[in-house]
């Protein structure tokens, strides 16, 4: 009988995902001295940011 073992996937960092005015969501951060929303993808601010909400990859919400 074969030995397997369950590999369990790299945990991710807790993050945000950010709404934006314009109707997109996107992953990002925020810093916390400004209060700015900035992207994941690219670093860029997200000027138009409206709301967010806490993401965990290893979590259900």
């Amino acid at each position: 009988m074969k030995n397997t073992t369950l590999q369990m996937p790299e945990e991710l960092p807790a993050g945000l995902v950010v709404f934006s005015a314009d109707g997109r969501a996107q992953f990002g951060w925020q810093n916390p001295e400004t209060g700015e929303f900035f992207a994941e993808v690219d670093g860029a601010c997200i000027t138009n940011a409206v709301g967010a909400v806490a993401w965990a990859s290893d979590r259900m919400h």
